[in-house]
């Protein structure tokens, strides 16, 4: 089985407002892939029938897990820390990030109480500018 990671790929692009002036957008997405080269492909895929973009970045993306809820528009980050202690008696952090799909901080933490993560353990919660993700 291949190792999957997340990435975070930023575009610009070209798009008609309200107005119907041509003005310049920025868009993040986020995606499970194997490589760089396929993270890029996937999101050629994704978004072949939407615009056309220039690709800015590529990144591997340190999270852990998404939590999706289509209902939501936005996407947020959130870092939670576990102080525990290992075999030798040393204290330890355990860092996660995780995306959840919300519109607001207190809905997040709701999602994340209801999937049992202690909100005591949630260090930051910050929106951020992803407009998409893809498994």
């Amino acid at each position: 089985m291949e190792n999957y990671n997340w990435f975070k790929l930023k575009v610009k692009y070209l798009a008609q407002n309200d107005k119907g002036e041509v003005k310049k957008y920025t868009a993040e997405y986020i995606l499970k892939a194997v490589s760089f080269t396929d993270a890029e492909a996937t999101l050629l895929i994704k978004l072949q029938n939407e615009f056309e973009y220039n690709l800015i970045s590529c990144a591997k993306f340190n999270i852990q897990e998404v939590v999706f809820d289509e209902l939501y528009d936005n996407f947020f980050k959130v870092k939670t820390v576990i102080s525990s202690v290992d075999e030798k008696g040393k204290g330890i952090k355990v860092i996660d990030n995780l995306i959840v799909q919300s519109n607001t901080v207190d809905q997040v933490n709701k999602k994340l109480k209801s999937k049992g993560i202690d909100l005591e353990t949630v260090q930051n919660v910050s929106k951020t500018k992803i407009i998409d993700c893809f498994q």
